[in-house]
């Protein structure tokens, strides 16, 4: 679809609230629409006139605030999960067709009531932050349009599991994850699925921060243009081409490994950065690419994650495991945040990061060890 329809339905009307609208339809790649709450604040009529409004193809998908119970002038007596929910269950029986639900609300309420409640977040496919104060409205509507792609690629006829990932056979990936998607029989499950354990995790595919990192390159020194550059001509091949590829850049973890072990006959991980560096210059003619250089307090150089407090390259020998809600699989890599970060506490105010409780009594021994 061109220009994929989203409403927006918000229990407050205010500037905030207008500069969301402006800033996703400036951008001309989604079209948002504020979605009047006031006629609709008692469930069954909300519930019914979404359902409507979807059997008449009025919208493509919905950007829904949490607190709809909150202190607006449209305010209900209940919150986006509760409706959200009815909504899935709906689709899940054939009443409706399936489409994106994108959450919107500040940090705060998000901590206070969404991270609290660990199965609301199966219900939404986008967590937009209304804190951000200078939200990057290409990136995130790139997302959404391609959430609504995704949604109405994947229903308009019938896709095998492998189709729907992006590859040619299942027995290329980790049979737990086919035996899995062999079993979904609903949209959702599929979207869900993908969303969030191919994105929000690492393994079987990776960001692009955890790619730079795996070649040992460091993004904010190599210039941009060569960046890009090098990944849509050399790193093409094992790039995720499956579900909602477009507003996702990710990467195939294994593919990555196999074509280095091609072009080098090494093996990735045991190389350090500036080796590794070295031979992608010989073997593709990028000169322009900087090897990264490890973080203060630590020593290697043979990086294969990022600390998620600075998003720069980390061995994770030299990382520390982070807090999260999220219940890994037996494939999935856990997160990993860096001793600086730790002490310097970056990214633990605005996006909670913490280290794990088993980490502690290491974090401690070390920062003795080097006399901290």
């Amino acid at each position: 679809m061109s220009k994929p329809r989203y409403l927006y339905i918000d229990d407050e009307n205010g500037s905030s609230e207008i500069s969301t609208l402006n800033g996703f339809n400036d951008t001309k790649i989604v079209e948002v629409t504020r979605f009047n709450l006031s006629a609709f604040r008692n469930f069954g009529s909300l519930k019914k006139e979404l359902e409507r409004a979807c059997n008449n193809n009025e919208f493509d998908g919905l950007i829904i605030d949490l607190r709809l119970d909150g202190a607006g002038e449209d305010r209900t007596e209940f919150n986006a999960t509760a409706i959200t929910s009815e909504l899935r269950s709906i689709s899940a029986r054939g009443d409706i067709r399936s489409f994106p639900v994108v959450l919107c609300s500040t940090e705060q309420k998000i901590k206070q009531t969404y991270d609290s409640d660990r199965t609301s977040h199966d219900l939404f496919d986008y967590k937009l932050s209304k804190s951000n104060p200078e939200p990057d409205w290409i990136k995130i509507s790139t997302k959404l349009k391609s959430l609504a792609d995704g949604y109405d690629w994947i229903q308009a006829t019938k896709k095998d599991p492998a189709e729907i990932i992006g590859i040619n056979k299942l027995d290329v990936i980790d049979e737990r994850i086919v035996e899995k998607l062999l079993n979904f029989s609903v949209t959702y499950d599929f979207t869900h699925f993908v969303i969030k354990n191919f994105f929000h995790q690492t393994n079987p595919l990776i960001n692009e921060r955890t790619l730079a990192a795996r070649l040992g390159i460091d993004l904010d020194k190599t210039p941009s243009e060569v960046w890009e550059r090098f990944c849509s001509s050399v790193l093409d091949d094992f790039r995720y081409k499956g579900l909602f590829a477009e507003g996702w850049k990710r990467w195939w973890a294994d593919g990555l490994v196999n074509w280095f072990s091609n072009i080098s006959d090494e093996k990735l991980a045991f190389l350090n950065a500036e080796n590794r560096v070295k031979i992608l210059e010989a073997k593709t003619g990028f000169q322009e690419l900087v090897h990264a250089s490890p973080l203060k307090f630590c020593t290697s150089s043979e990086f294969w994650s990022i600390c998620e407090g600075y998003k720069v390259p980390i061995d994770p020998l030299e990382a520390f495991k982070i807090h999260t809600t999220a219940d890994l699989k037996p494939w999935q890599e856990s997160k990993v945040i860096s001793l600086l970060a730790i002490l310097e506490r970056e990214g633990f105010v605005d996006r909670g990061l913490k280290p794990h409780h088993s980490e502690m009594e290491r974090i401690e021994f070390i920062k003795k060890e080097i006399g901290l």
